[in-house]
């Protein structure tokens, strides 16, 4: 199926801009994804920054605290002699109470002089005393200061502390030790500190680097687990890292961690490539829709702006398939460019084309006219050659009345060739009939009555008009072609009848007959004889063709040795007037 131009213009333009479109999406999307990886990763680096300074600030809160209880005049007291009353204890242990209300982080503290052990939630009771047994204390009850590993308390239930140690120095003896100090900071405070700065991140995480395990985190287990310990593998180099890694299974993003050696912990935190592809959901899904918005558009005005366009040639073309089809418009296309210069120019043409068409159908109805009359005024001269022999023969044979009617209907026949020079192409059936019978009368006379012909024409239809010389060829070849070559006698037969508006006439002979070879020559190579005129079968039907177009039949039917049937149908006129406005409107046809 053909489209239109402006349907292919507009169809490329669309392939053009939907491509451009997504191209542009495409680029608008990953700009979007860039852009808030970059937003994100800022706020994770600004978020990691504050995390490890809160942290950083509160160990060394830690450390400046324990060395402030350390060097308490009450706390030098108590550890000034061995043995302490009731009241002594809870004094100093209430005097350490005051001192680490104010750190939400530290939850209690713990004395310790030789094998006593005071805890500050229940200083008599020897909970907190067996605690120190635990493999976390040992690592550590030798060291001046240190920070122990995680380890688990019971109260408050299933809690997490993260103990600082220091040694309690003698003012007065500095190689003396009097105690230890021990303050249990509690871990989740590092996950409310680190959660709260962590904001949008995919998961964050505290890390025991001695252990190389999770104390605890938000996000996936195994990739916290698998970030500690590359990050537990690589503190000895370095204590802070930024960058692109493999966040989870195949998903990638940037982790931020920062370690704390000294404290034997790390904290870090990580942002997956689908979490930021989710933030940018909402920019992406404004970009297509401002994008399908904008093609939209787009698409629209230019498709109205090619059709406004393109439309004269839409004119244009209408007008040529109308040309084409035999109606003819004048092309009005104003646009004062090349277009309008086109549509001027096919006006011209046509008209041309139309003047052309005119002067040829004129001349071939001319050439026609003249070829027609030529044919059928034309007297062979073999017909008068033999008639005038046989008129001599007569004449010396004292055949006075022969000779009368031979010159009689030799004189008929040589007058109906004058009237058809004169441009006369119809005339009545009647005529046409004594055309008819004056050539059988010379015939007879040559064949000696060996041919019969008979007419039953009614005499109703003997005013119709048909074309002049149709049916004497006719007789001519039935009794050359038919009768002669026989031996015996024959007929012909001449009939007419009419059918509603057709006039049908027949001429059917008794004759040798045709089979299809014979036939097919007859009809493209005329008479083959020297008769009346130099009309053939295919002169006869042409000429029906220019007098009556499609509304007439010319048919022949033969059979070896049965005789010949010729049929032809026209249309019935009764005035010589309609034949000719038949003809005229044949013409008129034709030049349109």
């Amino acid at each position: 199926m053909k489209r239109s131009i402006w349907k292919k213009i507009v169809a490329a333009a669309a392939m053009v801009i939907v491509a451009m479109t997504l191209i542009g999406m495409g680029i608008s999307c990953s700009y979007a994804y860039i852009s808030q990886y970059r937003q994100q990763r800022h706020r994770d680096e600004a978020a990691m920054a504050l995390c490890v300074n809160q942290c950083q600030t509160l160990l060394n809160d830690v450390r400046m605290l324990a060395h402030s209880i350390a060097g308490n005049e009450l706390v030098q007291q108590f550890y000034s002699h061995d043995a302490h009353e009731y009241f002594e204890i809870i004094g100093v242990m209430q005097e350490i109470k005051e001192t680490i209300h104010l750190r939400v982080h530290i939850k209690n503290a713990v004395l310790i002089q030789k094998d006593q052990v005071y805890w500050s939630y229940s200083p008599f009771e020897p909970y907190f005393k067996e605690r120190l047994s635990e493999e976390w204390y040992q690592e550590i009850k030798d060291k001046t200061e240190a920070f122990s590993r995680v380890h688990s308390c019971g109260y408050p239930e299933n809690s997490q502390y993260l103990t600082y140690l220091l040694s309690i120095p003698d003012e007065t003896d500095a190689g003396k030790e009097l105690g230890k100090l021990l303050l249990n900071i509690n871990v989740q405070y590092f996950s409310d500190m680190i959660g709260e700065t962590a904001g949008l991140s995919s998961g964050y995480f505290l890390s025991d680097l001695r252990e190389e395990t999770v104390i605890l985190g938000q996000g996936d287990e195994e990739t916290n687990l698998r970030l500690t310990k590359e990050m537990a593998s690589s503190v000895q180099n370095e204590t802070k890292y930024q960058g692109d890694m493999e966040i989870g299974s195949g998903d990638k993003g940037y982790c931020l961690w920062s370690a704390f050696p000294d404290a034997g912990i790390g904290v870090g935190m990580y942002t997956s490539s689908r979490l930021l592809f989710q933030y940018s959901e909402q920019m992406r899904y404004f970009f297509i829709v401002y994008s399908a918005a904008t093609a939209a558009s787009i698409l629209l005005l230019i498709f109205l702006l090619i059709r406004r366009f393109l439309q004269p040639i839409s004119q244009i073309s209408a007008a040529m398939l109308d040309y084409s089809g035999g109606k003819r418009n004048v092309l009005d296309v104003k646009t004062g460019d090349e277009l309008e210069m086109l549509s001027c120019q096919f006006n011209e043409m046509a008209e041309r084309i139309e003047e052309f068409i005119k002067r040829r159908i004129q001349d071939e109805r001319i050439n026609k006219k003249l070829k027609f009359d030529m044919l059928m005024s034309k007297i062979h001269p073999h017909f008068l050659y033999n008639t005038l022999n046989s008129v001599i023969y007569l004449a010396r044979r004292d055949h006075n009345q022969d000779i009368e009617k031979m010159v009689q209907s030799l004189i008929l026949i040589l007058q109906d060739g004058m009237a058809a020079y004169s441009g006369e192409i119809c005339a009545m059936l009647k005529e046409e009939l004594e055309v008819v019978s004056a050539y059988c009368v010379i015939q007879n006379y040559r064949y000696k009555d060996k041919v019969s012909v008979n007419i039953e024409v009614p005499d109703s239809l003997k005013t119709a008009y048909v074309p002049k010389n149709i049916l004497q060829p006719l007789v001519e070849n039935a009794i050359y072609h038919g009768i002669a070559p026989m031996e015996e006698n024959g007929t012909v037969e001449i009939l007419a009848e009419r059918r509603e508006e057709m006039l049908d006439l027949w001429v059917i002979d008794t004759g040798i007959g045709m089979d299809e070879n014979e036939l097919k020559g007859l009809e493209q190579n005329g008479t083959g004889h020297p008769g009346v005129h130099s009309i053939g079968i295919k002169s006869i039907r042409e000429r029906l063709e220019y007098l009556y177009q499609e509304h007439y039949s010319f048919e022949i039917y033969s059979e070896k040795g049965k005789g010949t049937t010729v049929l032809i149908s026209i249309p019935y006129q009764e005035e010589l007037a309609l034949l000719r406005e038949a003809e005229e409107s044949e013409g008129e046809n034709h030049e349109k």
